[in-house]
């Protein structure tokens, strides 16, 4: 029998406000620890956090998961290490403002 995880996502900017609509793409990684590219399994989940910056996700496999998240107004976050192991977790998400850009331009 497979193990199923509740899984609870929470979206929040720096100040600990919730990110209403910020979209989540969540999909299971099949390659094994330590690949060298991280294979992903088709058929990824994509939801968006509710006004309160939550997304509460249908029962989960266990395993482990890639997840991104995307918001205007903010940097992606991203991670290859999602473990799910325990018949219920919670992931806080922290989104950052985006970073200056700099350009470097060399004289020939």
């Amino acid at each position: 029998a497979k193990d199923f995880t509740e899984l609870l996502i929470l979206v929040q900017d720096e100040s600990g406000s919730p990110v209403p609509r910020a979209s989540i793409v969540i999909g299971r990684i099949v390659s094994k620890p330590g690949a060298a590219k991280v294979k992903v399994k088709k058929g990824r989940l994509q939801l968006r956090t509710s006004m309160q910056g939550t997304a509460p996700l249908p029962p989960m496999e266990q395993g482990r998961y890639m997840i991104q998240v995307i918001s205007p107004g903010f940097q992606t976050y991203g991670s290859a290490d999602l473990v799910l192991e325990q018949s219920e977790q919670s992931l806080t998400v922290i989104l950052e403002p985006p970073k200056k850009q700099v350009s470097v331009h060399e004289k020939p």
